[in-house]
């Protein structure tokens, strides 16, 4: 069973992979990646203290509490898994970027997209649709740029929207009540 699924997992990487031959996609996947980095992650609360300040200290306490609880439970998961990334387990994979750390399962930058696309449409719905497609594209980008398979980006997407989730629940129910 797990080798099917490594098999497919190869498969539908190679599919998205291969795509960036003689196009402008690994600049645009280089950006989106980049964007993940998540150095523009705190323009969302500056949105909100000048737009939106009654949900400015809710969120906060969100954000804070979902990335302090996600980051050292997503190194706990990642070094024991240990899920050796594309790009050091196939030779004819050639990384386009440089990870942050040395395991690939989940994806951390897809993790914290997820995070942060769950946290802003909880507090301003409007934003959804645009912050899951942002989302998506980074997990799409670090399939691309050759530093994850797809289960990884799926694992990050589940593990981050459920560490939200859970944020938003403990702010909502026991710090703000």
């Amino acid at each position: 069973m797990k080798a099917a699924v490594s098999r497919i997992d190869l498969k539908i990487f190679q599919a998205i992979f291969n795509f960036r031959r003689n196009t402008v996609l690994p600049l645009i996947f280089r950006i989106i990646s980049f964007i993940g980095d998540g150095y523009f992650y705190g323009l969302y609360l500056v949105y909100l203290y000048f737009s939106k300040h009654d949900i400015f200290r809710p969120a906060l306490f969100v954000i804070l509490l979902a990335f302090a609880t996600e980051l050292p439970l997503y190194r706990v998961l990642k070094n024991t898994i240990r899920r050796v990334r594309p790009f050091n387990a196939h030779d004819e994979i050639e990384n386009m970027v440089y990870p942050l750390d040395e395991f690939s399962f989940p994806s951390g930058h897809t993790s914290a997209a997820f995070l942060v696309a769950m946290i802003i449409a909880h507090f301003t719905p409007f934003l959804a649709i645009p912050m899951f497609a942002f989302a998506l594209l980074v997990g799409m980008s670090r399939i691309y740029l050759g530093v994850h398979y797809p289960s990884d980006i799926i694992g990050g997407a589940i593990y981050g929207t459920g560490m939200a989730q859970i944020a938003i629940l403990i702010v909502e129910k026991i710090i703000l009540n």
